[in-house]
């Protein structure tokens, strides 16, 4: 099969899932299971030392359910951006937003784009896009991924997908998109292992707080 038929295929199935659940009820609302105001402070080496709150226009663009962005630091001083946002449905114009298309629009212009396999302490591997980014003579490297109802998942039609496929099935549309970032200093490659060691080590308190 070409690849263009694969692309309008997508597309018509992704058109035609979106119609059926706007079709259907208004879905379940999903909560957290807690708040993530609530999210630990301490992650191995890592101490939260500080957090943002977004502003009334970003969120009325966002229309986030409830999100956490807050810097990381470790002995050497050295920071980790985290944000986790939370939809608790999608409909209504509710949306999760690519970091891809946000960081482009704050001035970051995109050098490297990828996915990357990381590996977990349980046995098994998660998918994440691996984004590097530069704004001036400032490089920063961005790890994100989206959490589809206890699935993760990397990319944003494979997200988008999801939505869908667990709208009908499961008449819900909550999801989540989570995003680590950090200042390029010492190299690419010694902050993606630093990126990828905080990951391993936030990710099992995710349960604690993300409806499957």
């Amino acid at each position: 099969m070409r690849p263009w038929m694969r692309i309008a295929i997508t597309s018509a199935c992704l058109v035609t899932g979106l119609l059926l659940m706007n079709a259907r009820s208004q879905g379940h609302a999903t909560p957290l299971r807690r708040a993530l105001d609530d999210f630990p402070t301490r992650i191995a080496a890592w101490q939260g030392q500080e957090a943002t709150r977004l502003d009334v226009e970003t969120l009325n663009i966002l229309k986030v359910s409830d999100y956490l962005m807050r810097r990381y630091v470790d002995e050497a001083g050295r920071g980790i951006w985290v944000y986790l946002g939370f939809w608790e449905s999608q409909r209504r114009g509710a949306q999760m937003h690519s970091p891809k298309n946000c960081l482009p629009g704050s001035g970051w212009e995109p050098l490297e784009a990828s996915v990357m396999a990381i590996p977990l302490e349980d046995g098994h591997t998660i998918h994440v896009n691996r984004f590097l980014v530069q704004k001036g003579d400032q490089r920063e490297l961005v790890l994100y991924w989206y959490r589809a109802q206890g699935d993760d998942v990397p990319g944003e039609v494979a997200a988008k997908a999801a939505m869908v496929k667990n709208a009908i099935i499961r008449n819900r549309t909550d999801g989540a998109l989570l995003r680590v970032s950090a200042a390029v200093e010492t190299g690419v490659a010694e902050t993606s292992d630093r990126l990828v060691t905080f990951v391993q080590a936030m990710y099992p308190r995710l349960g604690d707080y993300l409806p499957d």
